[in-house]
């Protein structure tokens, strides 16, 4: 089973040790943020080597490596070609040179790493509505507060005020990615900081361990919701709630975490990263916090609101992976779904065509409250069917 890292191996060459444009910088910024699956989103402007500028929708991701575009929003910017492309998981990139960026009005200086255009996304990035992936480390001249609670992004300049909230340990190497340390089940382990990610993830390996310690701690077969990332193989993946967790002095109860092969985090991103990790934190742990990332002092910095319990899972459970044509199919299913089998391309969703829609608006179609009933259209073996799922507690 091969499930990709949070960043694509091809991807690492293009982050590492990146200086920064000596380019205009911004006192300070803020923009809304919207959330996906706990993905954040923010609208920026792109202007091209034309000076042509267009407004795009953005996911900014911590873990992420090169700037990436669609094949549509290259077009539009008159970005042409800088090198050979590049192959990676089946995708095409292609390298260009990273287009200006505004938040919020504002020029920003930005970190001089690697911008490619994703040749088989014509319009949309990664089954959602964004036709961009902002890293965090293109911002690592500046200090970047995402304000999960309020619903806001902030740029900030290095000069400017301290940033607020407790410090908790933290280390940002030549990758420029963000590393934090949390204690669980009597360890200090450290994770990656990865707002790209919807769902936090943990090497097999050691979720094991903890099933193992504390056999209480809830588990199901299968990656469902948040933490369904539509790669192949999620059905054989394991969801884990974690009892608990120490991030500095703030305690996190039964968070969720979704397993990946092992290695992946303690091989390949431990030595990319440059310290020991086991896993990311992702938007299922980051909702509670403003987090707020100061890139040139290395520091993170965290500040709660009142923290949510952790809420059930409720949705018809299936595990989806991509289908040819911007469709899904389904991987797997949870145990107590009927009528629905792996293989099934899934089609509708009460009425809803499935073909094209971002996952964040399929998950929604699939939740609801235990009980709920959703009509289904599905194709199995090249021929229509429908059936009626319900909505259960899946984890």
């Amino acid at each position: 089973m091969r499930l990709r890292p949070p960043v694509p191996a091809l991807l690492a060459l293009a982050i590492m040790a990146a200086p920064l444009h000596a380019r205009e910088t911004v006192h300070t910024v803020t923009v809304p943020m919207q959330l996906e699956l706990g993905r954040p989103f923010i609208d920026v402007t792109l202007t091209g080597p034309s000076g042509k500028a267009v407004p795009v929708h953005a996911w900014v991701d911590t873990g992420g490596g090169g700037v990436l575009l669609s094949a549509g929003l290259a077009r539009q910017l008159g970005l042409e070609p800088t090198g050979k492309p590049l192959k990676d998981e089946g995708e095409e990139l292609v390298p260009v040179a990273t287009p200006q960026l505004r938040i919020g009005g504002e020029r920003i200086a930005l970190a001089d790493i690697g911008a490619f255009v994703v040749k088989g996304a014509p319009t949309t990035l990664n089954r959602t509505d964004a036709a961009m992936q902002i890293p965090g480390h293109l911002l690592r001249g500046h200090v970047v507060t995402f304000d999960y609670p309020a619903h806001t992004f902030t740029v900030a300049d290095k000069n400017g005020p301290k940033p607020e909230g407790t410090p908790v340990k933290a280390y940002i190497g030549e990758s420029g990615m963000p590393i934090v340390w949390l204690a669980v089940a009597g360890r200090t382990e450290g994770f990656l900081l990865d707002t790209g990610g919807r769902y936090s993830m943990v090497s097999d390996a050691k979720l094991h361990d903890w099933m193992k310690q504390h056999p209480d701690w809830k588990h199901v077969a299968g990656a469902f919701g948040p933490a369904n990332m539509l790669l192949r193989g999620e059905n054989r993946l394991e969801m884990l709630r974690i009892g608990r967790m120490q991030w500095g002095p703030f305690a996190i109860g039964d968070a969720g975490a979704v397993s990946r092969p092992a290695g992946i985090y303690e091989r390949w991103m431990s030595q990319m990263l440059g310290r020991p990790v086991i896993g990311s934190i992702g938007g299922n742990v980051l909702h509670d916090f403003r987090v707020t990332i100061d890139y040139p002092a290395g520091k993170v910095y965290l500040q709660r609101a009142p923290a949510s319990p952790p809420m059930p899972l409720a949705m018809v459970g299936l595990t989806l992976g991509q289908a040819d044509g911007d469709g899904y199919v389904v991987l797997g299913t949870h145990a107590g779904v009927q009528g629905i089998q792996a293989g099934d391309r899934l089609l509708e969703i009460d009425g809803h065509e499935v073909k094209g829609a971002p996952v964040g608006r399929v998950m929604r179609w699939l939740g609801g409250k235990p009980g709920d009933k959703h009509a289904l259209a599905v194709l199995r073996e090249g021929k229509p069917a429908t059936v009626e799922a319900t909505v259960r507690d899946v984890f």
